[in-house]
């Protein structure tokens, strides 16, 4: 979210603060909808799902007691196995 933010607020601080704003309430709404979103395509197996922020994918798991951010990226990247647990 660091390396997000600070990309963009390069650019600008106000569109930095309000992108970053619109991720945390995907997550918010994401932990609070668990079947929200869709799995993730290059890696169906592994159970991770994605929700969507503007350009950005919101990689997420949830287990019995916990909702996870595996991790966070931007649509033109290529998703890494490295980032994602299982993969």
């Amino acid at each position: 979210m660091d390396a997000i933010h600070a990309f963009i607020a390069r650019d600008s601080a106000h569109y930095a603060d309000l992108q970053i704003k619109r991720i945390v309430e995907r997550v918010v709404y994401a932990a609070s909808h668990p079947m929200s979103g869709h799995q993730v395509h290059e890696h169906p197996a592994v159970g991770l799902r994605e929700v969507h922020s503007g350009s950005y994918r919101i990689i997420h798991h949830r287990s019995d007691t916990q909702f996870i951010v595996v991790t966070v990226v931007h649509m033109k990247q290529r998703l890494s196995r490295k980032r994602l647990p299982g993969a």
